[in-house]
């Protein structure tokens, strides 16, 4: 029973990001939206870690698997991206390596925040 609390504060939270999403004229998707709501009401202790864990672990267990139908719409895709392919893969490297630079020093950052700042 506690799994569903959890999961039905995750779908709302989500469902409130979907809302933003229609009134807000930004281009950003409601899920993006429904994560910053989230990480907020869990940075302001609205929303306590507790409340959330066991179902947000739960999804993260099965991420992967979340996935698979995206794979299968592209393989079903590919003739209209085949001319684009080298282009896609690219951009998908280039993101990849800023995105683990970007990741790398936010947490030196907080490693270094966390330590008072030496170093």
């Amino acid at each position: 029973m506690n799994g569903l609390i959890q999961f039905g504060i995750i779908i709302g939270v989500s469902l409130f990001g979907t809302f933003l999403n229609s009134i807000i004229p930004l281009p950003v998707p409601g899920s993006v939206w429904g994560m910053i709501v989230m990480f907020i009401l869990l940075c302001v202790k609205a929303v306590k870690l507790e409340q959330v864990e066991i179902a947000a672990d739960f999804l993260l267990s099965i991420m992967t698997i979340m996935f698979v139908p995206v794979g299968a719409g592209l393989i079903t895709s590919y003739g209209a991206i085949r001319g684009e392919i080298f282009k896609i893969f690219g951009v998908i490297i280039i993101s990849t390596v800023i995105s683990f630079f970007i990741t790398g020093k936010v947490a030196q950052i907080i490693m270094n925040i966390q330590k008072g700042g030496k170093d």
